[in-house]
């Protein structure tokens, strides 16, 4: 949306200073587990991991941080692209058609499709989630526990999906 301000906005001091902060985001996002005690081993995927049915709270918080807000945001930021390319399409004369370079598109495909990817790979553990924050001693024994394990093991392999 912003071409002439990239070279300003990702310059390698403000790219530093951009990786710096996430991590520092997700020290901060890890630190609230410490005192909730959300960390526990489950049995049923063989790992210490997020336990959703200490805090319904605290459940939800993450799911609204860590899944919501995101996926929010990343819609939001899809669409302003996509109104911006309509607006330059509508300004520009028809016989003077501007065309996406292939490459440019594909990168645009590509990011899509990782963000879509995220909203699908996520989406089943973080509505198990709410649905064990609203309702903790109704829910939980309600959930299969093939349902539970494949949620978790697709929020996983969204990292395999992410590789070049």
């Amino acid at each position: 949306c912003h071409s002439l301000k990239y070279d300003k906005l990702y310059s390698d001091r403000n790219s530093l200073c951009y990786i710096v902060l996430i991590w520092v985001l997700t020290f901060v996002a890890i630190v609230p587990n410490l005192f909730v005690g959300s960390l526990q081993y489950d049995p049923r995927i063989y790992s210490c991991t997020f336990a959703q049915s200490v805090s319904s709270a605290y459940t939800i918080a993450v799911v609204f941080f860590h899944f919501l807000l995101p996926i929010a945001v990343v819609t939001f930021c899809y669409l302003r692209i996509w109104i911006l390319v309509i607006q330059v399409r509508r300004r520009v004369k028809p016989d003077n058609n501007p065309r996406l370079k292939p490459h440019d598109f594909r990168n645009f495909v590509t990011m899509f499709v990782v963000f879509v990817l995220f909203a699908v790979c996520w989406a089943p553990l973080n509505f198990i989630g709410i649905a064990v924050a609203v309702n903790p001693k109704t829910v939980i024994p309600r959930i299969p526990e093939w349902l539970f394990v494949s949620s978790y093991y697709m929020a996983y392999f969204n990292s395999c999906l992410n590789r070049d």
